[in-house]
């Protein structure tokens, strides 16, 4: 019985939490954390269609990645304000050796949402670069942004677009990732604690991928 009411409580607190704020579609245009306690939902669920476990083979090299959707997450900037995030982790075996696992840290749930090494920022056009000569002319793909808990301590990080567009090929759910370079602005890359690193990329090769979405 008390479990049932405080569970009620907080669905309460919750629902008049977001009554209190404005609702504001998250992919309609609008500058995110312009307003003050504002909820740019997913109103449309587009991130929807990406939430699910998906899979990249080639021989004995695979690139496996795990998506969530995370609503309603509160972060603190110039503005607070809740927003609808996709998040995801990933596993990365090349030659059949293990390079990278952080699904497991999938689990944990950050106040933080960049404490996730795969989360969503921006819809992007069909002439957004990386260019997508096969998207309809008003298709919409999936920016994220990636990084590798190897790489974290690389002061401004390894600058990249992770894009993300949902196809379906023969009835079959499908996954096209463009990882790509798009330079860090320095000549060379430093760690937090200052001595300069020689890495600039990550495990995972930067190039495309598709993925199949798995039962």
């Amino acid at each position: 019985m008390k479990k049932y009411l405080y569970s009620s409580i907080a669905g309460m607190i919750t629902f008049y939490g977001c009554a209190q704020s404005p609702v504001i579609d998250r992919f309609e245009g609008m500058t995110i954390g312009k307003v003050e306690n504002a909820y740019y939902k997913d109103v449309n669920g587009l991130l929807n269609q990406y939430v699910g476990t998906w899979i990249y083979s080639n021989g004995n090299t695979t690139l496996k990645i795990v998506f969530i959707k995370k609503p309603m997450v509160y972060v603190s900037s110039f503005k607070n304000y809740y927003e609808d995030y996709l998040v995801g982790e990933f596993q990365y075996i090349e030659n059949g050796i293990e390079k990278v696992n952080t699904l497991t840290n999938l689990g944990n749930s950050y106040s933080d949402i960049m404490d996730y090494n795969l989360f969503s920022v921006a819809m992007m056009e069909k002439g957004s670069y990386p260019l997508c000569p096969e998207c309809g002319e008003n298709e919409k793909r999936l920016l994220m942004f990636f990084n590798e808990p190897s790489r974290r301590n690389i002061w401004s990080g390894i600058s990249n677009n992770f894009v993300i567009r949902k196809f379906v090929e023969n009835g079959q759910e499908k996954l096209k990732v463009q990882f790509v370079y798009t330079g860090h602005g320095l000549e060379t890359l430093n760690t937090m604690d200052g001595p300069s690193t020689n890495i600039n990329s990550f495990s995972v090769p930067y190039g495309e991928y598709i993925l199949v979405k798995q039962p």
